[in-house]
């Protein structure tokens, strides 16, 4: 009878502690967030989109982070994250094995060999940067392509915002960092 016990006691905590042993992504805290806002965010956090597929009721997103050799999933519903679960970097186009990053993710970013963003990938991180701010989904921002001076780059971009266009300049530094967006 003690056998029993002992053993239901062991079934019932290994049960009850697997969400514990999950792996912990460190983006929690946008699970719930509005999809448009947090993809931005998680531009910010270093996260680049890797693709995607639509399921029945949500749409699923993969997005990797080279500096934590990292990929996650993220399953939108309704506008907003439901979920985000860590999955193996195949999953984000990347070799396990490796530790230093693919030279070109299947997202066309390409680092220069100081690790600046090239501005080739500044439209999309205006695009996440813009979203953000104006509150609008990324599919519903256009940007343009970078315009280079010795300051820095610059991005222009609009979105409709009912029967009014809104038009947007996002500024870059010298070294490719996101500065402002108006």
């Amino acid at each position: 009878m003690r056998t029993l016990f002992i053993r239901s006691c062991f079934v019932l905590l290994l049960t009850t502690s697997a969400p514990v042993l999950a792996q912990r992504t460190g983006l929690e805290d946008l699970v719930g967030a509005r999809a448009g806002q947090a993809e931005g965010e998680l531009q910010r956090r270093g996260y680049r989109n890797t693709g995607g597929e639509q399921g029945d009721d949500r749409s699923y997103t993969k997005w990797w982070n080279a500096d934590r050799r990292q990929c996650v999933q993220i399953a939108t519903m309704d506008g907003r994250y439901a979920s985000i679960t860590a999955t193996p970097a195949p999953d984000c186009r990347q070799q396990a094995d490796q530790r230093s990053p693919q030279r070109r993710p299947s997202w066309g970013g390409r680092t220069n060999p100081a690790g600046q963003v090239a501005s080739g990938d500044l439209p999309g991180i205006c695009k996440g940067q813009a979203a953000v701010a104006f509150d609008q989904r990324p599919s519903d921002v256009t940007t343009n392509q970078p315009i280079r001076s010795r300051n820095g780059a610059t991005v222009s971009g609009w979105f409709d915002a009912g029967r009014r266009t809104t038009f947007f300049t996002c500024r870059f530094d010298e070294d490719d960092r996101f500065l402002s967006v108006r």
